[in-house]
């Protein structure tokens, strides 16, 4: 058995892992999920959320943990981790991205998003002193394209303005976490293109990785392939 930590990315909380939670304890893991600040259902101001405070709220929710976890970072939740396991690798078991960035040193989520020409993120998000909103007639083709309609307008509900300073913070100088790590591509993705996830993981040695011919929304669209994915990537931690 594996513990498995799960960080969701821009826009979402952790409402966005209800599908694969049990799907995963099914499988015989401890698993937990966190809102980030501002984000599902934490009330912090998004004035003053920075990416060191997303680091620090998943190192907290690590001590809540039964072992060291997998970390798991959807999306711009690759950021976060990345973080979380440079300040204190001996918190984590293993690092996994999921259609995620994995940034070297000097990158940022703009730096990487505005150079992914796959993505439909850069044409469509909407930059507001409070937050960076996106449009609602935009999510279905961007993050859920194989979802059910259902489900779109689910997931829609739930999406708040992402904060706008974790977003231009850069990932600082020095080596990347010392520390086993895998990377779930997602195929289909319109979120994060497969091309910048392959880019990424030709620049940065990972241990394992995984291809899904999923949207950028496999929690979602494929919840029983996605928890065979993290349930074959727990042997990263042994």
């Amino acid at each position: 058995m594996s513990s498995y930590l799960l960080v969701h990315g821009s826009w979402h909380g952790a409402w966005c892992w209800e599908r694969l939670v049990p799907r995963l304890r099914e499988r015989g893991h401890d698993v937990a999920a966190l809102d980030l600040p501002a984000h599902g259902r934490d009330r912090s101001s998004p004035w003053f959320v920075t990416l060191g405070g997303y680091a620090k709220r998943v190192r907290e929710a690590a001590r809540e943990c039964p072992d060291k976890p997998i970390l798991v970072g959807h999306s711009m939740g690759g950021m976060v981790i990345t973080r979380a396991a440079r300040e204190t690798p001996e918190s984590f078991a293993a690092l996994v991205y999921l259609c995620a960035f994995a940034p070297f040193p000097g990158d940022s989520v703009v730096r990487l998003a505005t150079g992914d020409a796959g993505s439909m993120i850069p044409a469509n998000a909407v930059f507001r002193p409070g937050g960076v909103r996106y449009p609602d007639d935009q999510t279905g083709a961007t993050f859920y394209g194989q979802c059910a309609d259902e489900d779109v307008a689910w997931a829609t509900a739930r999406l708040r303005p992402d904060p706008v300073i974790p977003l231009l913070q850069r990932t600082p100088a020095g080596g990347f976490p010392a520390l086993p790590r895998g990377y779930i591509e997602c195929t289909e993705d319109r979120a994060v293109s497969i091309g910048l996830q392959r880019r990424m993981t030709e620049r940065l040695s990972f241990d394992r990785i995984i291809s899904l011919a999923s949207d950028h929304s496999p929690f979602l669209s494929m919840p029983d392939e996605l928890a065979d994915a993290l349930d074959e990537m727990s042997h990263l931690a042994d």
